[in-house]
């Protein structure tokens, strides 16, 4: 289970969430918060040197908050998220939802920067602050998946649907970690929850497929893996989904030649 952060317009949902605290005085870099995110979004390279000249003319958490963002937007991970934290961590002034924005976004920061465990305690951060939080929660729950802890992940995805029970990711990420932890009859009931909110989606009709194989009922398998051919092409679930009908059909193929040699012995 793994996400990436996608950084486009990240400054612009910014902008919605932060309040334009701070205003300059003639002669700063830049008059408020606001006009340095927006320079950050688009020319971060050059946003980052000018919030840090605009610290040092007086501006403060503001400066650090604006050089935190560039470095996300640059892709800068390992520069970006224990900055974005220590933001998150002066700026105890500001509301409970912007500063688990801050979190978060380490959080994604540390997963681009494949540093899962920094992850999971950055998302814990945003969940004490905001604990109702589906997204977050489930963020926090890919990133305790990619480091072998389902039962973890397992109680994030079981608030997750508490709070959104129509979140079809919430029932697929479940099934997938019932599934390796062996438990594929909740994995079944998972992936089923999840087909039922989103029909056409290829890693769940993948999952239901290998959960059926398991079985050895190969003729719903071999149904839901050809659905994800047709629903999914060119995605890795249905280079997956290939490979085990190619691995069936060799399978059947060989059993019939196994038969056709007993009767002719």
């Amino acid at each position: 289970m793994s996400r990436f952060l996608n950084a486009g317009a990240l400054t612009a949902l910014t902008l919605l969430s932060l309040p334009l605290s701070v205003a300059g005085h003639e002669g700063t870099v830049f008059a408020n918060r606001a006009a340095c995110l927006a320079r950050a979004e688009e020319l971060p390279d050059f946003a980052f040197e000018e919030a840090k000249l605009w610290e040092r003319q007086g501006a403060g958490s503001e400066a650090r908050l604006c050089q935190a963002l560039a470095l996300l937007l640059r892709g800068d991970w390992l520069l970006a998220a224990p900055a974005l934290e220590a933001t998150a961590d002066e700026m105890v002034r500001e509301s409970a939802s912007m500063r688990a924005n801050l979190y978060s976004r380490a959080a994604m920061a540390w997963s681009n920067a494949h540093k899962l465990p920094e992850a999971e305690v950055a998302f814990g951060k945003a969940l004490e602050l905001t604990p109702r939080d589906p997204q977050i929660l489930m963020d926090r729950a890919i990133a305790r998946a990619g480091i072998e802890k389902y039962w973890d992940a397992i109680t994030d995805l079981d608030r997750v649907i508490e709070l959104s029970p129509k979140m079809a990711e919430a029932w697929l990420l479940r099934a997938q970690a019932h599934h390796v932890l062996a438990l594929d009859a909740k994995s079944m009931v998972d992936v089923e929850a999840a087909l039922r909110l989103a029909p056409q989606s290829g890693e769940a009709l993948l999952l239901r497929g290998n959960l059926r194989a398991a079985k050895s009922d190969m003729i719903h398998a071999k149904q839901d893996w050809e659905a994800v051919r047709r629903v999914a092409p060119g995605s890795p679930a249905s280079t997956i989904a290939l490979q085990n009908l190619n691995a069936l059909d060799r399978a059947q193929s060989e059993q019939k030649r196994e038969l056709k040699q007993k009767k002719e012995q």
